[in-house]
């Protein structure tokens, strides 16, 4: 009796174990995790040129296990489109600006605030460290696990009317802005017209007079061709933007631990990259758009001046829910 007992133990364990250790198997075996990633700029960007150093990386360290379908360009649409597919799951993951990202969990806001930030090597300090997760964590609320920043560099400004060297200069100008709250209350604070525009839409904006101006990263605006309707460069360096890594949670999720183990290894050192390159490939990019469009960078530029008046956005900043001083200051800190 005992004996069948025994038997009959062994048989329902095995019709538990087995089938589980056969998926196991087969997983290890065939089965390649296929990720979509989308980044709505070209390919010649510090920003693309980061994200196939971290899937090639992917690629190779999962020795195949994990292979990318890689969209660029405006394919799939700007910064807010290719959020919206992260949270609905018909892309896995995407790379648009971190700022955007303030509209799905507010206090991120405090990364692309004006002036927290004073060299690359600052914002990698923040970006790499736990505190950057407790900050965006709040994501994964909407369906969206972050990753990782990677570098843009810092937002500058370049105008086709006339040279900006103060803030009185900036009087009436029609500005484009990214779609996040603070960068368009810090440029009505200048006295600018500030346009929240796509990142898709740069260039004809510029080209069609719908701006005056754009502020973004030198590499950026060669990239995009902005540098080809635009006259002036002023180095104000306003604020710090790159975009953020994220994923669909549940397809985060979904994943072994080895492999997001891999993923995080492989984006930490992608990040890493970018922020050693960046200073250098926005200081090439305006070198060849000055050489060849004629770019005109603009001298005396009163940068005391811009972080002067920036103070007084920080006053409106404070009446926000979002807002949090020992965030702000911990950052600055790093």
């Amino acid at each position: 009796m005992k004996y069948k007992h025994c038997i009959l133990a062994i048989l329902v364990i095995s019709a538990l174990i087995l089938p589980n250790l056969s998926a196991v198997a087969a997983y290890a075996a065939d089965d390649t995790v296929k990720l979509k990633l989308y980044w709505p700029l070209g390919k010649k960007s510090l920003q693309w040129r980061t994200l196939t150093k971290f899937m090639d990386g992917v690629e190779q360290t999962s020795k195949g296990r994990v292979k990318f379908k890689r969209f660029c360009c405006g394919s799939l649409g700007g910064d807010m489109e290719g959020i919206e597919q992260v949270r609905n799951g018909s892309i896995d993951m995407a790379a648009v600006g971190v700022g955007v990202y303030g509209a799905f969990h507010a206090p991120i806001n405090m990364i692309v605030l004006p002036y927290v930030f004073k060299d690359y090597a600052h914002v990698y300090r923040f970006v790499s460290s736990p505190q950057w997760y407790e900050l965006t964590k709040g994501l994964e609320k909407n369906g969206i696990r972050p990753i990782i920043n990677i570098n843009a560099g810092f937002r500058d400004l370049v105008t086709t009317k006339k040279p900006v060297r103060t803030v009185a200069d900036l009087k009436g100008l029609k500005i484009k802005v990214g779609r996040v709250k603070p960068w368009v209350t810090l440029w009505s604070t200048y006295g600018a017209v500030p346009a929240p525009l796509e990142v898709t839409e740069h260039y004809m904006a510029m080209k069609t007079g719908v701006v005056d101006g754009i502020e973004m990263p030198p590499n950026n605006v060669y990239v995009s061709k902005v540098c080809e309707v635009s006259k002036y460069y002023s180095d104000i360096k306003v604020a710090w933007i790159g975009p953020m890594v994220s994923m669909n949670l549940k397809r985060w999720n979904s994943l072994p631990k080895d492999l997001q183990g891999i993923i995080m290894a492989e984006a930490k050192k992608a990040s890493k990259w970018g922020f050693e390159e960046g200073e250098k490939q926005n200081n090439d990019a305006l070198k060849i758009m000055k050489k060849k469009f004629g770019l005109v960078e603009v001298e005396n530029v009163d940068l005391e001046d811009f972080k002067k008046e920036a103070a007084k956005a920080y006053e409106v900043y404070k009446k926000e829910s979002w807002y949090n001083q020992s965030v702000v200051d911990m950052m600055r800190s790093m």
